[in-house]
């Protein structure tokens, strides 16, 4: 049997297409290609949101796209537990390995046209919400004003600004080091967890506004902006006192080149507000300093727009929406492109039944990476509501550092997640793209086919 690197890629490919092609012949494909049809346009005639114009384009984002991801996910593992076992209980794949094709491109090549599959039933996903988002923004009857709005707010990618830090991490860190070697950090904190503590205390105290008081902020824009598209500002207010009373004020948004902006506004505490700053101020702008003046004379609350870390966001336009979509898919797949390594070297081990439970059981221990996180990093497995918290038991201790290093394996999964972005409009780099490749592809699918083509190797087939 020829062993020729050349050849074995051939062999592969035709493993891929006839994949595929037996993908279509058991109506497989046109299956899946008419449920993502139906699903897709038929969620946003069910659920019509709060009737606006931005409502249905939030419906037909947020909701067509995790209902594609999630069913082309448990599709996929599916496909793939019976990829191999299927045809070794049925005996077909005696018929394969007559000829000349090791096993390891007998898997590759299953890998590769279940990739292909998911490949062209994402590319049906984009094309579809493409189509739905623009048709429903150009047949709006809403005015050109609030089809401006839905534009800037929905077809466009945005990066995010944070405000710029009082203090940088050097100097936070020798702070810290300077309190550790004193004697006065907490118990059991090292120098890096009292520099962390030191930079959120004071990003939250730089955000405290007193009564008739202010506050004032500089973001950076590292690329200025070409085109005239408005920026977006997102913030929070809280309030020290319970009563939830509106709040007058005045944003004053000022380019490092003299353009100023001003527009009163009126928030409620505890309600996400978002502020249009026109193209205009922004446009060849290297940062904006903004600032925020209360108007409300006679309350004595105190204002906070930095609660649990989240200070003020500013996202400014970066790049086409449709291109976006792309490299957002293109994580989708790498995900699923890793859940197939997956279910076929469950199957390469297991039957069919036995392979899609255990298929199964990974994909929704994977979905909870963001409880996996929060149990790593916090040491709590649940923090109880009434009395003290209890002491931990050496058992206690076994399953948090499982935790920690299942968290660990896991974070990418969380960390490399395009469809938040999508809905939030974020911008997806290319840099972004190339971790998830790297990640999904390079690592989880390389190893997890690795040990998926050795236990193929030595199942008996008798």
């Amino acid at each position: 049997m020829s062993h020729h690197p050349g050849k074995s890629l051939t062999r592969i490919a035709a493993l891929a297409g006839l994949t595929v092609r037996d993908a279509v012949r058991s109506r497989l494909l046109i299956s899946l290609g008419a449920i993502l049809i139906i699903g897709l346009i038929g969620l946003p005639l069910l659920i019509s949101g709060d009737n606006t114009l931005t409502g249905r384009l939030q419906v037909i984002l947020n909701y067509t796209l995790s209902f594609a991801v999630t069913m082309l996910s448990i599709v996929t593992l599916w496909t793939a537990c019976g990829g191999v076992s299927s045809e070794i209980q049925d005996r077909r794949l005696y018929l394969i390995l007559t000829k000349p094709v090791h096993r390891h491109e007998l898997w590759l090549g299953k890998w590769l046209g279940i990739v292909a599959l998911n490949a062209l039933l994402l590319t049906l996903t984009g094309f579809i919400i493409g189509v739905m988002t623009w048709h429903t923004l150009f047949t709006s009857p809403e005015s050109e004003t609030v089809k401006r709005q839905a534009r800037e707010q929905f077809l466009l990618a945005r990066q995010s600004r944070l405000p710029e830090s009082p203090i940088s991490a050097q100097q936070a860190q020798a702070s810290a080091a300077a309190i550790v070697k004193s004697g006065h950090a907490p118990a059991g904190m090292d120098a890096e967890q009292v520099a962390t503590e030191l930079m959120k205390e004071l990003k939250s105290a730089r955000f405290v506004i007193a009564p008739t008081g202010s506050i004032h902020f500089t973001t950076l824009i590292t690329s200025p902006l070409s085109g005239n598209n408005d920026g977006l500002l997102n913030y929070k207010i809280e309030s020290s006192r319970p009563e939830r009373t509106s709040i007058p004020a005045l944003w004053e948004i000022q380019a490092a080149e003299g353009k100023v902006f001003h527009l009163a506004v009126t928030n409620y505490p505890g309600i996400p507000n978002r502020l249009l700053i026109p193209g205009s101020v922004i446009q060849g702008s290297q940062s904006l300093t903004l600032s925020y003046h209360r108007l409300d004379n006679l309350s004595q609350a105190t204002l906070f727009m930095a609660q649990n870390g989240k200070e003020p966001e500013l996202l400014i336009p970066s790049g086409s929406w449709a291109m976006n979509l792309n490299r957002g898919l293109l994580m989708i797949l790498c995900r699923l492109a890793f859940l197939s390594a997956l279910g076929l070297t469950a199957g390469c081990l297991l039957s069919t039944p036995v392979a899609v439970f255990v298929a199964f059981f990974m994909m929704v221990l994977l979905a909870m990476s963001g409880y996996v996180e929060s149990v790593a990093t916090s040491g709590a497995f649940y923090i109880p509501h009434e009395g003290p918290a209890l002491s931990r038991t050496w058992l206690d201790e076994v399953i948090l550092s499982q935790f920690k290093g299942l968290n660990m394996l896991t974070q990418p999964l969380l960390r490399l997640d395009p469809v938040p972005l999508l809905e939030e409009g974020r911008r997806i780099s290319w840099l972004l793209t190339a971790q998830a490749v790297a990640w999904f592809v390079g690592l989880y699918t390389a190893v997890t086919a690795l040990i998926g083509i050795i236990l193929f190797n030595r199942r008996e087939l008798g």
